[in-house]
This record gives structure tokens, C-alpha cells and sequence, in this order.
């Protein structure tokens, strides 16, 4: 393809409307279907498209190449369209004598012609007195072959539609900064974690963590007051809550929700040997303690919702402590006297254990595990753009609506008949209407001053 014919193609119309309806039809896709979930989730809930799904990118669509491509090629069809009218516009404000590019003649009657022609004579200043007082700019010239009036207002809303079109272009452009270049990252800090924020020269530690609640149990808010570290420096303090994010360099940080670091649960347990003999211990998750006449107690795994899947598996239905247990074993030299999952809340549920003794008991009394705040920490660079783009776009909007820009232009050469122009984007009836009656209000003016005489 030519220049001349990429140029034409980039600027067509069928090409900005053909890209609006792609990216529209693409975008509802993406409404449809769940994004940034893992492969197998698609080819079990969606059987029937998981073979395209997955080749297009419609798991990730804002951020595919295919939806990026199409939003590219309508932004580079906007920035042409406006180099292609700009220019004009530019060279329409700069000139002054000669006819003005797609303007309409208003059909003169011969009367009118004549005031006219004695106004372009002798009384340029009545008739510039009139249009000034409708907020026109005037200016008048006279060479050797005759003489102009020229009549401007509203000169924002001659590029109007170019302000929206800056403004859409702006916007998309931190569009695609953003679906490129913006971060999601998921931070669970336990108090007194510091965590590296990746590419960034600064860390966040979680100095406190706390959750309210509402009379009835119910969580009513969670605050995490944490510092921005730089070179082990406090270079910020602040609590985060719900919809009260911290903003720092770029990023803002959103508390999410909260959980339990169930790895590190410190349990209290109850070793019962007979009526008269027992003891209570308390031991972390993976630690080992040493109990008398050389029996060793260790706290193997902790599960907060405990329940045993089809293959006699345990696993936890959820992170909430719903039926809390404890895998414990204990030994006497070379021999395991107990091992088996001991319940909080039910000490009498021995299904799950095996000892050597029927006297042999370990109760799970108690347990705490330390509480982690979770975070979203996120930089979204395209958004400033997409703010100032959407402002430009409203000015253009009402530049092009309350501003329209209107020209009147009434020229005549040595010899022949006046000439009157005029040019309007919009409301052209209106505009000549218009025009009609501050030629009229001159000619009262005139007849009034002859009368006076």
C-alpha cells in the first residue's frame, strides 16, 4: 500500500466505525466470561469455547494482544483524523481575504446589496459597531481591488471536535498505559513483617493489626497501620482501612481482608496418663517438647475446618477455625504411644487416633494463631491521563456546543456587486437568520440617521 493509500485508509471513517463495533463486540465478551482464572477452570465450565479462549487471550481480554491491537489501531485512526483537520482550521483563523473554504452565499436583495455597498464605502464603523455589540470580532481591510469585513466568534468551538478527539486520544493512550504497565500485588503481612514491594525502592512493614466488630459478632471494619520503609527508614505512618487506601509513590494500598497464619498456631494441650496423672503443655505447630520419664510430645499440623475427603484425606473446608484439630504424636523412647487428630470442642471424638493405652488421652484445651492483614498494593500510571483526557474531552464538548464558531464575511471588488459569506458548523438557518438581522438593525440605524438629517 501507497502512503497516499495508508494515509486514506488510517483516516477513514468506515475504519474508526468498523473498530468501535470490534472493540465493543469484544468488550461484552469479556463480560461474559470470568477472567484471569487458570486454564482448568475454563475447560471444565466452559467446554464448549475453552479451545478458543485460551489461543485469543479472552481469559486476560483487556490486556490481549488481539483487544490491545484493535484499541491501538482506532487510537492511531483518531490522532490522524485531527492532523488532517487541524491544519485547516489553523489556516481559516489566519485568513483574512480570501473566501472562506465551505461557506454559503446568503442570496442578497437588490436593496440589501446597495446598503451594503454604501456601508463597504462610507460607514464601516455603524456596521462594525453592530456586530461587535454580538460579541464578533471584527476586522476590516482595503487593498487596491476592494475592500473586506470579517466577523468572528466563538473560535473555541472551531476546534471543538478536535478537543474531543485530543481528549479520546489522551484517554485511550492511558488506557493502554494502564492494561500494560499496572500492578496487582497481594500482600499478607503478619505484625512486624516487612515485605520488598517488587520494582520499587521502598518496603511496607505491618506495625499493628486490629479488626472491629459490631455488638452482634460481626466484622465491622479492619485497620492495619503500617510504615513505608526506604534504606530502613520510616519514611511514612499510616492506618489503611476499608475505602481509606495509602497512597505512596505510585501505589496504593488497599486493605482487602484479613486472615490467620494457621503454620504458626501455638497449642495448648492436655496429656492425660490416668485419673491422677496429667499434664498441660503448650507447643507451636512443628515443635517438639520433652515430657518426664523420657516420653517426647510433638504437634505435627494444625487444621482450622477439619474434614476427611472420599480418599480418607484431611484437608480444611475453609481459613475460619469452624471445627478446629490438632495432629499430635507422642512417644516413649523408641515407641509411639499416641498419634491421631484431637479436636477443640470435642475431646470424645477418638476416631481419628491411635494409641497404645485406653487410659492414654491428649485433649486439644486451646489454641491462637497470630492474625495477618491482607493488602492490595497497586500502580495504575495510565490514570492521570485518562483524568485529563476526560477533561479535555468535556471542554471540547462545550466549546463545540455553547461555543459554536461563526463567520461573516462581506467583501467587495472594484467594479462588481458586494459578496456576503458566511460559515457555521451548526445551526446554519439560525446563523443566517441571525445575519439577516444585524443587517437589518443597520439599515434601521441608517434610515433613523438619514431621517435625523
Amino acid at each position: 500500500m501507497n502512503p497516499k493509500g495508508a494515509w486514506k485508509f488510517l483516516t477513514s471513517v468506515r475504519l474508526a466505525i468498523a473498530l468501535l463495533i470490534l472493540i465493543i463486540v469484544l468488550a461484552t465478551v469479556g463480560t461474559f466470561i470470568p477472567q484471569e482464572r487458570e486454564a482448568e477452570f475454563y475447560q471444565k465450565n466452559l467446554p464448549g469455547i475453552s479451545g478458543l479462549v485460551l489461543p485469543l487471550g479472552l481469559d486476560h481480554l483487556y490486556r490481549s494482544p488481539l483487544f490491545l491491537s484493535l484499541v491501538f489501531l482506532f487510537l492511531l485512526n483518531l490522532i490522524f483524523c485531527s492532523l488532517q483537520q487541524i491544519p485547516a482550521k489553523f489556516r481559516r483563523l489566519k485568513t483574512d481575504q480570501e473566501a472562506i473554504l465551505s461557506a454559503s452565499s446568503i442570496i442578497l436583495e437588490p436593496q440589501e446589496r446597495s446598503h451594503l455597498e454604501r456601508w463597504l464605502e462610507t460607514d464601516l464603523i455603524q456596521l462594525t459597531s453592530i456586530f461587535r455589540k454580538r460579541h464578533y470580532r471584527v476586522r476590516v481591510s482595503a487593498t487596491a481591488d476592494g475592500k473586506t469585513f470579517l466577523a468572528r466568534k466563538g473560535w473555541p468551538g472551531l476546534f471543538g471536535p478536535e478537543l474531543v478527539h485530543l481528549g479520546l486520544i489522551i484517554i485511550i493512550a492511558g488506557g493502554l498505559i494502564s492494561a500494560i504497565f499496572s500492578q496487582r500485588i497481594s500482600l499478607a503481612l503478619v505484625e512486624g513483617q516487612t515485605e520488598k514491594i517488587p520494582g520499587r525502592d521502598f518496603s511496607l512493614r505491618l506495625d499493628r493489626f486490629t479488626t472491629e466488630y459490631y455488638p452482634d459478632g460481626s466484622v465491622r471494619d479492619w485497620k492495619s497501620l503500617v510504615s513505608v520503609l526506604e534504606n530502613d527508614q520510616v519514611r511514612l505512618q499510616k492506618t489503611i482501612e476499608v475505602n481509606h487506601p495509602l497512597k505512596y509513590a505510585g501505589m496504593s494500598f488497599f486493605q482487602m481482608s484479613y486472615g490467620h497464619d494457621w503454620d504458626r498456631t501455638l497449642l495448648e494441650l492436655e496429656i492425660v496418663w490416668s485419673q491422677s496423672r496429667r499434664r498441660t503443655v503448650t507447643l507451636k505447630v512443628g515443635e517438639t517438647i520433652h515430657l518426664e520419664d523420657g516420653a517426647r510430645l510433638r504437634a505435627l499440623s494444625f487444621i482450622p475446618d477439619f474434614q476427611v475427603d472420599d480418599s480418607g484425606q484431611a484437608y480444611s473446608r475453609s481459613a475460619e477455625a469452624a471445627n478446629p484439630a490438632a495432629l499430635v504424636e507422642m512417644a516413649e523412647g523408641d515407641k509411639q504411644v499416641f498419634l491421631g487428630w484431637v479436636f477443640h470442642g470435642h475431646p470424645e471424638l477418638s476416631r481419628y487416633q491411635r494409641r497404645t493405652g485406653p487410659e492414654l488421652k491428649v485433649d486439644l484445651k486451646n489454641f491462637s494463631a497470630p492474625s495477618f492483614s491482607v493488602l492490595e498494593a497497586s500502580s495504575d500510571p495510565g490514570t492521570d491521563l485518562v483524568w485529563a483526557g476526560s477533561g479535555l474531552l468535556v471542554l471540547g464538548l462545550l466549546a463545540s456546543f455553547y461555543l459554536p464558531y461563526r463567520e461573516v464575511r462581506l467583501k467587495q471588488r472594484v467594479g462588481s456587486p458586494p459578496v456576503l459569506l458566511t460559515y457555521a458548523r451548526k445551526n446554519r438557518d439560525a446563523f443566517h437568520r441571525e445575519v439577516k438581522t444585524l443587517l437589518s438593525l443597520a439599515n434601521k440605524k441608517d434610515l433613523k440617521d438619514k431621517g435625523d438629517e
